[in-house]
């Protein structure tokens, strides 16, 4: 694991550089990313050529081996970003969410991101107190980031002698290494032609810093038992269209692997361009429908076709972005307000303020195409968007005031369903399955 003394380290770009190194030395790497979060797993899945999987042990503690052991199967390494800093998690009172408690869960040695710009001896207390903190960890070594120069480097290696652990090298201060980054976090990688960007991040870890070494720890961690994960058994063959293009690209990829071993034959459209595919059901995921609100309004075509299939009680189900485009209307940062699709009678306008973020716990009050009325799931949120009127009827109660309306998220209409909080199916397999019921056309 790749982790760092908090946010803002340089974690993720040292760890696509990683990533683009290993896989150039002819390894299959398996990437994973700690934590709620769909933009850094983009990158690692361009970097990596093998598909980015989520691990979280708040969300789906169950689910966490499973998925891990599954994605590295014929991989000649994995590597773990980590989230914020190391010990960051649910709160402050306990581990359960954060990188440690990952590390801990899966065995996995750490290696610790330091931000060494404008200290030297000190960044060793740091580690120190990093290393301490909890000794179950297994933090093996550090990187030190924004390093001015040899000197400096060598300044920081001294300081960490006799602490047990070691430096696998520093990467010198470099403002064009950096990927892009935007509001929601790193703009996303297939929006950008990041290739001359990812050469020199990769050619900048193999510089400075001693993969043979990091390699090396690797091939130290335990073996771990096999875990066997739940039957996930073949419900029927139905087809599922998703939103995929530029402005709907928010997903786990875990959530379709599930779908798709409930029977979902998925069709991916966009709704930018083109038509809506003939289906079953419909997901639409989070992204950055603000940025594209004249190109959503224009395809109305796409928003008809779509909104007479959710009258017609065609199932669709939506997250955040997905949620603002099937609302009547979404007012942008420079107050234009464009025509969305309207299957449910709300209005969303975006602000240049953080409306949300963090983990929520949810208890269904309504029965809709997850579950019915009385169950229960976790899931997070994270918009700068709200809600500013709608009538509609909710089904979800978070246990914090995040939702579209206060504590009260989840729109229904039929069997349309779209929400604030994003889901990960692997905390609780059935609502997937009665999603895929739902697309089939039988009552759960």
């Amino acid at each position: 694991m790749l982790a760092g003394e908090r946010s803002g380290t340089g974690k993720s770009t040292i760890t696509i550089g990683t990533l683009l190194a290993l896989k150039a030395r002819g390894l299959a790497v398996q990437p994973f990313k700690s934590g709620p979060d769909f933009l850094d797993p983009m990158h690692h899945t361009k970097a990596a050529g093998r598909a980015s999987r989520n691990l979280d042990t708040w969300m789906f503690p169950d689910w966490v081996s499973v998925s891990f052991q599954a994605a590295s199967e014929g991989a000649d390494v994995s590597v773990v970003e980590g989230a914020m800093g190391l010990y960051d998690g649910l709160d402050g009172r306990n581990e359960v969410g954060s990188s440690a408690h990952l590390a801990k869960a899966l065995g996995c040695p750490v290696i610790l991101v330091l931000d060494a710009a404008s200290a030297a001896r000190s960044v060793a207390a740091v580690a120190k107190g990093f290393s301490s903190f909890d000794p179950a960890v297994d933090l093996r070594g550090v990187i030190f980031n924004r390093v001015a120069g040899p000197r400096h480097l060598q300044m920081l290696e001294e300081a960490i002698e006799g602490s047990g652990l070691v430096s696998l090298g520093g990467i010198p201060k470099n403002k064009g290494i950096g990927l892009e980054s935007r509001h929601l976090g790193l703009v996303p990688a297939g929006e950008m032609d990041n290739v001359q960007r990812y050469e020199v991040i990769r050619e900048t870890v193999e510089d400075n810093l001693d993969l043979d070494l990091l390699v090396s720890i690797a091939t130290e961690s335990p073996d771990w038992e096999t875990t066997e994960g739940p039957p996930i058994e073949r419900i029927g063959d139905f087809k599922l269209g998703v939103a995929r293009d530029a402005a709907f690209n928010f997903y786990y990829e875990d959530n379709l692997d599930i779908l798709r071993s409930l029977g979902a034959d998925i069709v991916e459209f966009s709704p930018l361009a083109g038509d809506l595919p003939d289906a079953d059901g419909y997901y639409i995921g989070g992204g950055y429908p603000e940025l594209h609100l004249d190109a959503l309004e224009s395809n109305a075509p796409m928003r008809e076709s779509l909104l007479r299939r959710a009258k017609e009680g065609t199932p669709v189900y939506a997250e955040c972005g997905g949620l603002m485009y099937l609302c009547r209307s979404v007012r942008g940062l420079g107050g234009e307000v464009r025509k969305m699709v309207g299957v449910f009678d709300a209005e969303v306008e975006m602000t240049s303020k953080l409306q949300a973020l963090g983990y929520v716990e949810a208890r269904f009050t309504k029965d809709c195409l997850l579950s019915t009325a009385g169950g229960r799931t976790r899931g997070h949120v994270f918009h700068y968007s709200r809600i500013i009127s709608h009538r509609q009827d909710m089904c979800y109660e978070l246990s914090r005031p995040k939702g579209a309306d206060g504590s009260m998220d989840g729109m229904i209409r039929k069997a349309a369903m779209a929400s604030y909080m994003h889901l990960h199916f692997g905390s609780d397999l059935d609502l997937a399955r009665n999603m895929s019921r739902t697309c089939l056309g039988e009552v759960y």
